[in-house]
């Protein structure tokens, strides 16, 4: 049975939950910015080709 009554431990538990989460959410957002930026150079060729 896990104790999660140590102030130490549920404090390390925190900070990892913390920035394992933010780790998650900056890695959204750069694949989000990557695939923005290949739809536009994609547009931007389909444009100088006409």
């Amino acid at each position: 049975m896990l104790v999660f009554g140590s102030n130490a431990f549920s404090q390390t538990f925190a900070l990892v939950v913390t920035f394992l989460g933010i780790g998650v959410i900056v890695n959204v957002l750069i694949v989000y910015i990557v695939a923005q930026v290949l739809g536009e150079h994609r547009q931007n060729r389909e444009r100088r080709q006409r």
